[in-house]
């Protein structure tokens, strides 16, 4: 598959307190288990980080992350502005996208997530057990994609939620019981926001 992957490190983690990207789960950041597991899963060109801005991390913490770091175009509009980062960055026909806090996120879900595309699929998104989609762990075909968002973008001054991207693309939605004899498949979404997260991720 020719992709580019984009692994957006750029939340102002408020209810956590600390930057997502560097906090440890099992010995190991938030940013480099998502880059480990798309590497091993997807080999693809290029993995960049995307950030808030040029500022959000010191230079040495830049380059532990051990992958380009690229910063939002337009900061302050949240995933939005990490999307239309990454798609504009993009080289490639396609772009997976993943936040960092997504820890869980596997190897195998990586693997079989694009198997459930086709010649006229612009974007493969799966669907969380809670019911909801989850767009920032997501495959998406760079040129129609990145023409939406800028439609999106264009002339306003709020977006709509961000899964207006995927609901505007010929979407695969890929369901619950397509990926549930994965390996703890009911905690590949579980999402690191708050300490009662982090808590129960680590226990």
């Amino acid at each position: 598959m020719d992709l580019d992957a984009y692994i957006l490190i750029g939340g102002r983690s408020s209810r956590l307190g600390v930057d997502k990207a560097f906090v440890k789960i099992e010995g190991e950041t938030l940013a480099a288990r998502s880059a480990q597991t798309i590497e091993t899963a997807l080999s693809p060109n290029r993995i960049n980080y995307v950030a808030r801005d040029e500022n959000q991390f010191t230079t040495d913490l830049l380059f532990a992350l051990g992958h380009s770091v690229i910063s939002d175009l337009k900061p302050g509009f949240g995933a939005w502005s990490g999307i239309e980062t990454a798609l504009t960055s993009a080289k490639s026909k396609w772009i997976f996208i993943l936040a960092c806090d997504l820890p869980f996120v596997s190897v195998e879900l990586l693997q079989l997530l694009p198997g459930f595309g086709n010649g006229e699929t612009d974007a493969v998104v799966p669907r969380q057990p809670d019911g909801r989609p989850q767009p920032l762990c997501a495959f998406y075909r760079t040129k129609p994609a990145l023409a939406l968002v800028k439609t999106i973008f264009a002339g306003q001054n709020s977006l709509p939620p961000v899964n207006a991207i995927y609901e505007s693309l010929k979407t695969r939605i890929v369901e619950p019981y397509e990926y549930g004899e994965l390996h703890d498949a009911e905690k590949l979404f579980l999402n690191i926001n708050t300490e009662n997260d982090l808590a129960a991720a680590l226990a």
